[in-house]
Parts: structure tokens; C-alpha cells; sequence
């Protein structure tokens, strides 16, 4: 039987980031299993990574070549929580924006109508950020993501980072963030 691996330990293991891992395992360029809430991911799956995730260019006419983004030229960086990382944004929470979390090539979509029931579910007060990959905490913005977005993946760390960017939330203590009110938020405008 094959040793089995979470998304922190492969991450660990090839340098990048536990969000890379996340969106390659739903691009199907590496395979895992599903237990509950936890992700493993078979270790002889990484032996097969120099083919799946080949650096050199997809051909011209590969539908592959057609899902190569690059960020548009209008992406600004923002801060995270702790401030000792950045990633980049494109857009807003109240237009909808892409992610792109740390050395990741393709973002993370979230649509005006996500941003939109996003506030509308959290309109004011603390909620835990919930930024565990395996199983976010129950009720938090971690857990809305996954839910709202039908994603294996959980961004909430950078959506935490852009609210409290764009003044919809500020943070008091670690872990949480706190919603300003509308009339906060309008007055901070």
C-alpha cells in the first residue's frame, strides 16, 4: 500500500505553496483521495508531476495552452494578515476580483455575486477566518468559500487580506476578522 501525503506535507516537499498543490489536484495533474474532509495525496502520484506539470510550453493547438493566464496588467499586490507575504489582485470586492496566492500562474475567480452574498451573509461582526485547508471552522469565511465556491481549495487568508484592504473588515486578533458596518465602510469610502 502507497504512503499518502496531506497538501501541507507535498507542499512541504516540492517548496511551493499548499494553495499550488490544491489547483493542480483540480486541474487532475495530481491525483488524491478524499477521506471526509481530508485530502491525501498517494506519494507515487509525485513521481509522475515532471509529466503532468512539464515547464516547457503546451503546443499551440493543446487546450492546455489556451488556460496559461497571466496576470492582466492592472493587478496590484496586497498585504496578508501577517504581513510577511503578498499576492496579487485584480478588480475588488465589489466589482469581484481574481486572486492569485503566492507563486500560483492562475487565480482564484470570485464573482460579484459571490462578493455581493459574501457580504450579505457576514454583515457586521467577528467571524473566524477559518483558513484550515482540511476542514475550515464551522461558520467561517473558510467554510462560506468552500461551500459558496464548490472548491477544495480555501482561500480565505487572502479574502480575509482583501476586506480588511479595502476597509470592509479590520482585524483585531489572530485568526479573525471583524466586519465593519455598512455605514462604516460608506463613511471610510
Amino acid at each position: 500500500m502507497p504512503s499518502y501525503l496531506t497538501p501541507e506535507e507535498t507542499a512541504q516537499q516540492l517548496k511551493v505553496e499548499v494553495p499550488e498543490i490544491l489547483l493542480l489536484i483540480e486541474q487532475g495533474k495530481l491525483r488524491a483521495i478524499r477521506i471526509g474532509s481530508n485530502i491525501r495525496i498517494p506519494e507515487p502520484e509525485l513521481e509522475k508531476l515532471p509529466v503532468t506539470c512539464a515547464a516547457g510550453p503546451a503546443p499551440v493547438d493543446s487546450p492546455d495552452s489556451l488556460a496559461l493566464e497571466t496576470p492582466p496588467e492592472n493587478t496590484r499586490l496586497v498585504a496578508t494578515r501577517t504581513g510577511r507575504a503578498t499576492f496579487r489582485v485584480s478588480g475588488s470586492i465589489a466589482a469581484g476580483a481574481e486572486i492569485w496566492p503566492g507563486k500560483m500562474r492562475y487565480p482564484i475567480k470570485f464573482p460579484k455575486s459571490f462578493m455581493d452574498a459574501l457580504l450579505a451573509h457576514f454583515s457586521e461582526g467577528e467571524v473566524a477566518v477559518g483558513g484550515s485547508f482540511d476542514g475550515p471552522v464551522r461558520g467561517s469565511l473558510g467554510e462560506f468559500i468552500q461551500q459558496k465556491l464548490k472548491t477544495k481549495m480555501n482561500p480565505a487568508v487572502y479574502v480575509a487580506a482583501l476586506l480588511i484592504d479595502e476597509g470592509y473588515a479590520h482585524s483585531e486578533r489572530r485568526g479573525y476578522i471583524r466586519f465593519r458596518s455598512k455605514k462604516e465602510v460608506r463613511a471610510r469610502k
